[in-house]
């Protein structure tokens, strides 16, 4: 199963903002076809304001069946 995504507020380590992102903890591909990119904008947050990427991780299941922590 693949969880619904969900608002998060996150705290950029480099220059301190705090914003509102979203993010999904777990990804399954055997189900959803997402792509790379849209697997990655769900992992992670940019911050609005410096740019910084933040790797919020998740549990990926791959298409055959192999999962992965991101």
């Amino acid at each position: 199963m693949t969880s619904p995504p969900k608002d998060i507020m996150v705290e950029c380590p480099e220059c301190g903002m705090i914003y509102l992102d979203w993010h999904r903890a777990s990804i399954n591909l055997k189900l959803d076809d997402f792509d790379d990119d849209y697997i990655e904008e769900a992992t992670t947050a940019t911050c609005p304001d410096c740019g910084h990427k933040v790797d919020l991780g998740g549990l990926i299941v791959g298409k055959d069946g192999v999962w992965q922590v991101s």
